[in-house]
């Protein structure tokens, strides 16, 4: 796909587990919930903490430093706060990116999709 840059392959990340991966030298958590993808950035906008060493309950991960939390299926804070995290669209397939504007105030976003095959994962 022109403009999508491979970052991981499927098998990867097993269902309950976390990736970080590098786009555009920003780091993004892709977590596998349940066999479903989601990615968001890795640094939580209060003080950059880890969020990929966060603890995920359902589909909301707790910064390990503050545990502010965030909805890993669109990077909106829980707690009524205003913080967020940019968020990434998933298909399935080999994980692909590709930038656009994401729904976070606060910054852009990604856009993963799938392809059958992914030679040149990170």
């Amino acid at each position: 796909m022109e403009g999508f840059q491979c970052v991981a392959k499927v098998e990867e990340i097993p269902p309950g587990q976390v990736k970080v991966v590098k786009v555009n030298e920003r780091g993004i958590a892709v977590f596998n919930i349940d066999g479903q993808f989601h990615a968001i950035y890795n640094s939580c906008p209060h003080e950059g903490g880890p969020l990929n060493k966060g603890r995920v309950k359902g589909h909301v991960v707790s910064c390990p430093w503050h545990d502010l939390a965030f909805d890993v299926r669109n990077g909106q804070g829980t707690d009524g706060g205003g913080y967020c995290v940019g968020s990434y669209d998933t298909v399935s397939g080999a994980m692909m990116c590709g930038w656009k504007t994401g729904r976070c105030l606060s910054g852009g976003g990604a856009r993963y999709s799938r392809a059958s095959d992914c030679l040149g994962a990170a």
